[in-house]
């Protein structure tokens, strides 16, 4: 720690600085408080200063500027002590006050005293910076995690994580995969709708949804958007996974199989349709409307599939079929020629699982 010897006699002075130096401080000395104040810019944190000076600084007017310019401790020595000397040096901001001749543990314990609460200060401001920081820190955490929930009321977790994980680049990070694309539709709610107020039929619509949006999360997909009364959803995006194809299906048995706790006096079904294959998946949109979204001719076939369901169908694609065929019983259906695409498909009906144990569990 630096200390700042001042002192015009030149015998107080060099006795002060060798008990300090003894006790471990890096001294320096000046003779007078002109001095003093030319090198207070040195970063010293100790000021050691005699009260009774010739010139025109006394140690209370080195007090004062230490004090002002600096954040230096200041120890005050005087041979000439008296009561109102010694309250005027503790009001210009004097830590301790030494009346000479004092002995060399008088000296070195004022400082080590003054030295004690400086580290004790530094430490509780460092812990105060600490807990500042932490508390920011916090702030921010929470801050963002009320995003993330207000965000989830509107779009899935998954790809509230995947835009908050890239907040720079996350419009630019599309990619092709494979997905599992489903559309499902609530077969007969337009008539239905026509027949009961708004409120029961808003009501009704999103138990359905409930149900839908229930079976779709639970085997690892992403609703990906509502299409008055059906929606998309995707399995394999934004996060991948192996079985998107199986999960996809499991989520259609799951939520036919319980449609019939659903409102049956409402008397509606629900008609699924499945596609697998390559697609695009990124944002899509404007600077100020964007959504995570799949495109490409895997989509585009689920999308006119779903349009050819029954109620209560579970169709699906060649290639879904194939991938599930172990797991679920597959009806191969005639092929059909489907707008915007040249040749016949074969889709399948899903009939149900092969286990049933595991259908139960499911």
């Amino acid at each position: 720690m630096k200390v700042l010897v001042v002192d015009d006699d030149r015998s107080a002075r060099d006795f002060a600085a060798r008990v300090l130096a003894e006790a471990g401080y890096e001294v320096s000395t000046v003779d007078s408080g002109e001095a003093a104040l030319t090198r207070l810019p040195e970063g010293f944190e100790i000021v050691v200063t005699d009260l009774d000076m010739p010139g025109g600084l006394n140690g209370v007017q080195v007090t004062q500027e230490v004090r002002r310019s600096t954040a230096a401790d200041v120890v005050i020595m005087t041979a000439f002590p008296d009561m109102s000397t010694a309250i005027h040096a503790v009001r210009a901001g004097a830590y301790d006050y030494l009346v000479k001749p004092f002995s060399p543990d008088t000296l070195r314990l004022a400082v080590d005293r003054c030295a004690q609460r400086r580290r004790l200060s530094k430490e509780l401001e460092r812990e105060r910076a600490l807990k500042e920081e932490l508390s920011r820190a916090y702030n921010e955490l929470s801050r963002m995690q009320k995003v993330r929930d207000l965000l989830g009321q509107f779009t899935t977790p998954e790809v509230v994580k995947f835009v908050t994980e890239h907040p720079d680049d996350f419009r630019t990070r599309g990619d092709r995969r494979v997905v599992t694309v489903m559309f499902v539709d609530v077969r007969g709610f337009t008539p239905y709708a026509a027949k009961v107020s708004p409120e029961e039929a808003v009501g009704t619509l999103n138990q359905y949804f409930e149900l839908l949006v229930g079976a779709v999360q639970e085997n690892g997909g992403v609703v990906n958007k509502f299409l008055g009364d059906g929606l998309m959803a995707v399995f394999g995006a934004p996060q991948p996974n192996p079985r998107h194809a199986l999960d996809a299906v499991w989520a259609a048995h799951k939520a036919r199989t319980l449609l019939h706790f659903l409102s049956p006096e409402a008397d509606l079904q629900l008609g699924f349709a499945i596609n697998t294959g390559e697609v695009v998946a990124g944002c899509l949109g404007a600077k100020d409307r964007t959504e995570y979204s799949v495109i490409g001719s895997p989509v585009n076939l689920a999308a006119r599939m779903e349009k050819a369901a029954r109620p209560g169908d579970i169709l699906v694609g060649p290639e879904t079929a194939r991938l599930v065929q172990n797991d679920f019983f597959i009806e191969t259906l005639p092929a059909s020629v489907f707008a915007g695409f040249t040749d016949p498909i074969a889709l399948g009906s899903v009939v149900g699982p092969r286990d049933p144990v595991q259908s139960l569990a499911s």
